[in-house]
């Protein structure tokens, strides 16, 4: 345990030493406290050749957790406490340097951070790099080697005839079959690198035209000794870099995974370290088998075997079979924690998508399998760990069974609607399988466009590289839908955005960053995806706002997404199964499915997996939806081991075609014929002109924004309307245009006696003891009769405009009796007329009102009449019942109001909700309301 670091005058660090564990040899902690990384602790090589790993430091116990998270006395292991260690051993370097005036430069840091640190026994240099930073050797470096200008070059390692995912190698990393069969030969390029790319001042040139260093080349020791590998002794370097070839045998290598270096160091002083290195890394594959045993392993603590298979041509899935070694009459019966991992790098592929994990608590003799998907001519390492804080001897026993059907050319089958189906070969190459193909559609994507083309923007002073003056662009897209289109077909609220141009794709992206931000219909922020979406969950009503933000630095890269299409998926509330046959003639018919059959070793048959029917599909699918899904070939069965099939099986996709032309009754009968229209064609024309007018007075209403603004407006409005009105004084949509536009929220308060009688006057004009009689006790009429579904569809309108007169009146009379009751008491009385008004409006109260209303609706159960309901309630003084409506309405943001009188947006809804806890005394819930508003319904959209 360091306790103190400091610097003397001299320039050295005195390192104060507290050694407060001591364990007696063979003890329990010694055992434990042997150097080890933790098991989930990242190791190389990466796909570049690099090992991944250039220095370790302790990941635990270095720093405490912040206050902020609840939880300082937690401990946690790993990055958290390793990163922070280097930062501060830098900061003591720089530090220092400062101090004692000595230059410092990142790559003169790195060069002593590296060149000195301390390796670890029992630990490989894809685990540990160089080894433990030692911030003392660190410092004793820079200051033995202050003056060597070399110590400030970076010299670029490059490996000129190898590639990785279109980059350039920054090692040499072979690890499939037919790379280490025979000898190669690398050509390695080192390019010394002296500052910026655009810094060209005088003196850096200088220092350019005269660089030359002497270079001497060796092969570290690495693992199986070095003799497998052949580089020149000597390298004469010069400013524009030079190239040299490394040859490479790993022909006789046991299997394992081998690593080397080839270190390059300056011959005029060779104790400052290496300059540069070129990491290799060999993987030598265990013999291609069907069945591979590893037979039994024993771990000590921490321990991680890495074992490499040749995976055969065929294979599509494996068994892993793991046993714990102990037998029922060891003393020691408790569990012993073990970590399975497998990887298999495919070329463009992420790691995650090849890889599994699984961690296994075994007790004594007890034995578990494990199905992991493959692929087939790819070698795929497996890797065992005994958990880094698993106590006690771990033994195990480990088989691999390889199994496959393949598909042959469909790994991904497209149905394409129209086509009756896809047909889909398939072939055993390991052995006898029982193949039975299974195939269901489980996930419905649709595609949105952007609500408008994007531009391309220059970003802020923080976006322009500094070194470089390059200025950062970016794109953004926005696009909207709406969930509750189809919510009834999909199981929950939550959908993932796909992009699938940009999606998968993080380090080898064409562009610098992508992001998508997600908003419900209050601006409120959801969620945040990225090059790999997770699932978001979304409101069941309302609006969802998708942006897009896509950043290069060439504007031209940006403009080709100005028109990105993007993908909503979500999952089905209902699989669709799809049918499987063994012949066209037989999909085609729809008979006899496939049956479940051996296909032997060596052969292939050919199924068809049938289009679904479009009755099974979401009915909310639009022509060019893709509905995905799985298909097993497999048959599996409980007498298999493992899964009896490939796990997660393969994809399938069905684009979805034109939606089925509806029959001639609509799936409910015949409809009847419309009763013959015995008017005149200049009453036609009339009634079509009224509609028109009617139409357009509607428009004009919404175009008035205020009640004291737009007077021209306002008069175009009330001059149509009025010589409208006096001829056709009986027209209902007329006059329900002029009630809702008096009751209009912009200016309705001011308006209430003229919002009850536009009231009154749609109430005069419908005769309810008609409609009373014309519905009856069952609403019963006679739907084949044509004058009889005219007259429902009459009165139809009839009971709505009834319904919406009267609950438009009752709440304005409600509004006036409220005003009433607020007036000071001493106030002046109103002159005649208002006297009049005020006694005609008091004449039907609320109740009565409320009353009437009821005898046509249920507006308990109707959410959109729930102003009225809350207005009863708060008048009842059931303030608990208001609360429970309220807090049922704000759950779906107020989207069950919509359609009804009065639509109550979410922040409406936390105000009147407010106010119902002020009236309770619940001050605190007050408070929390008006901090919550300012999330759940800000005013802007959170930016990028």
């Amino acid at each position: 345990n360091v306790d103190s670091v400091s610097v003397d005058e001299d320039g050295n660090f005195n390192v104060e030493v507290e050694d407060n564990v001591k364990d007696q040899p063979g003890s329990k902690n010694e055992d434990l406290l042997t150097g080890s990384t933790y098991t989930w602790s990242s190791v190389g090589p990466s796909t570049d050749g690099s090992f991944g790993v250039n220095i370790c430091a302790p990941g635990g116990a270095i720093t405490c957790v912040p206050n902020w998270t609840l939880q300082r006395k937690r401990l946690m292991n790993g990055t958290s406490m390793s990163s922070p260690h280097v930062a501060g051993c830098v900061a003591l370097l720089l530090s220092a340097c400062k101090a004692m005036n000595i230059k410092y430069h990142p790559n003169r840091i790195r060069k002593a951070i590296e060149n000195s640190a301390d390796t670890k026994d029992g630990l490989s240099t894809l685990q540990q790099g160089c080894g433990m930073i030692n911030v003392v050797k660190a410092w004793e470096h820079l200051v033995t080697h202050q003056n060597d200008p070399m110590q400030d070059v970076n010299f670029r390692v490059s490996i000129d005839n190898l590639v990785s995912n279109n980059n350039v190698a920054r090692g040499i990393y072979i690890r499939q079959p037919h790379e280490t069969s025979a000898k190669q030969v690398f050509s390695v390029h080192v390019d010394p690198q002296f500052t910026k790319e655009d810094d060209v001042d005088k003196e850096t040139q200088i220092r350019r035209v005269e660089f030359e260093v002497n270079l001497a080349l060796s092969s570290s020791t690495g693992t199986n000794g070095s003799s497998w590998i052949e580089t020149p002794d000597l390298l004469v370097l010069l400013n524009n870099g030079r190239s040299f070839k490394i040859e490479v045998d790993p022909t006789n290598l046991p299997p394992g995974v081998h690593t080397a270096q080839v270190l390059g160091h300056n011959v005029a002083n060779p104790s400052s370290g290496p300059l540069f290195r070129v990491p290799i890394t060999i993987v030598k594959t265990l013999p291609e088998e069907n069945n591979v045993d590893l037979g039994r392993l024993n771990f000590t603590p921490a321990e991680v075997k890495r074992n490499f298979l040749s995976v055969p041509q065929g294979a599509t899935w494996m068994d892993v079979t793991v046993r714990d070694t102990r037998t029922e009459q060891d003393k020691d019966a408790s569990s012993r924690l073990t970590v399975l991992h497998t990887v298999q790098l495919l070329p463009h592929a992420a790691y995650k998508s090849n890889e599994h994990q699984r961690y296994l608590n075994l007790l004594p003799g007890q034995a578990t399998v494990t199905s992991i998907p493959v692929h087939g001519g790819t070698s795929c390492e497996l890797a065992l760990a005994r958990y880094w804080s698993a106590s006690g001897s771990t033994t195990l026993d480990v088989d691999v069974d390889f199994r496959g059907v393949t598909p042959v050319g469909q790994y991904r089958p497209l149905l394409l609607a129209g086509k009756g189906g896809v047909p889909i070969r398939i072939e055993s190459m390991l052995q006898d399988e029982g193949v039975s193909p299974d195939a269901k559609l489980t996930h419905w994507r649709s595609p949105l466009s952007p609500t408008k083309e994007g531009v391309v923007n220059p970003l802020g002073e923080r976006d322009v590289w500094p070194t470089r003056n390059k200025q950062i662009y970016e794109m953004i897209l926005t696009y909207e839908f709406d969930p509750s289109e189809s919510s009834k077909d999909v199981s929950g609220t939550g959908f993932r955005p796909h992009v699938p141009s940009l999606n998968g794709y993080i380090y080898e992206s064409t562009f610098e960053s992508q992001m998508m931000l997600i908003y419900d219909s209050n601006k409120k922020l959801l969620g945040v995806s990225d090059a790999h979406p997770e699932e978001i969950k979304a409101p069941k009503k309302g609006k969802v706002t998708v942006k897009l933000q896509v950043r290069h630095s060439d504007p031209t890269i940006l403009s080709k997404l100005k028109d990105q299409v993007i993908w909503i998926e979500r999952k089905m509330s209902k699989e669709i199964s799809l049918s499987v046959y063994a012949s066209h003639e037989a999909m085609m018919k729809g008979s006899p499915k496939f049956r479940k059959r051996t296909l032997k070793k060596g052969t292939s048959l050919l199924t068809y997996v049938a289009e679904p029917d479009l009755s099974s599909l979401p009915k909310g699918c639009k022509a060019g939806d893709l509905l995905t899904g799985v298909v097993n070939y497999s048959s599996g069965g409980g007498n298999l081991p493992g899964t009896g099939k490939r796990p997660g099986g393969y994809s399938i996709r069905y684009v979805v075609g034109p939606s089925a032309p509806s029959s001639d009754d609509g799936g409910k009968g015949k409809e009847p014929e419309p009763p013959k229209d015995e008017r005149s064609e200049e009453e036609k024309l009339e009634e079509a002109m009224l509609q028109f007018k009617v139409e357009k007075l509607t428009k004009l209403s919404s175009n008035v924004k205020k009640e004291d603004d737009d007077v021209e407006e306002k008069k175009k409005y009330r001059s149509l309307y009025d010589s409208i009105v006096e001829s056709n004084p009986s027209h209902i949509p007329l006059l329900m245009v002029g009630m809702r536009h008096e009751d209009d929220e912009k200016w309705r308060t001011k308006r209430l006696q003229k919002v009850i009688e536009s009231c009154n006057l749609i109430l005069s004009k419908i005769d309810q003891d008609e409609l009373v009689r014309h519905y009856g006790v069952t609403g019963y009429y006679d739907k084949e009769d044509g004058d009889a579904c005219q007259e429902r569809k009459k009165m139809d309108e009839r009971k709505d405009a009834l319904i919406e007169a009267l609950a438009r009146k009752a709440r304005a009379t409600a509004d006036l009796e409220n005003e009433e009751k607020d007036k000071d008491d001493h106030k002046e009385e109103n002159d005649d007329d208002d006297k009049e008004e005020t006694a005609e409006s008091a004449t039907e109260t609320f109740d009565d009102l409320l009353a009437e209303l009821k005898k046509w609706i249920d507006i308990d159960s109707n959410l959109k009449y729930s102003v009225l309901t809350l207005e009863r309630e708060r008048r009842k003084g059931r303030l608990g019942s208001v609360l429970n409506l309220l807090k049922k309405l704000i759950e779906n943001d107020g989207e069950d109001t919509k359609g009804g009188i009065c639509p109550i947006s979410k922040p409406d809804l936390l105000k009147q909700r407010a106010s119902v806890f002020e009236e309770l005394g619940y001050d605190h819930l007050v408070e929390y309301d008006k901090l919550r508003s300012l999330l759940s319904s800000p005013k802007e959209f959170a930016l990028f």
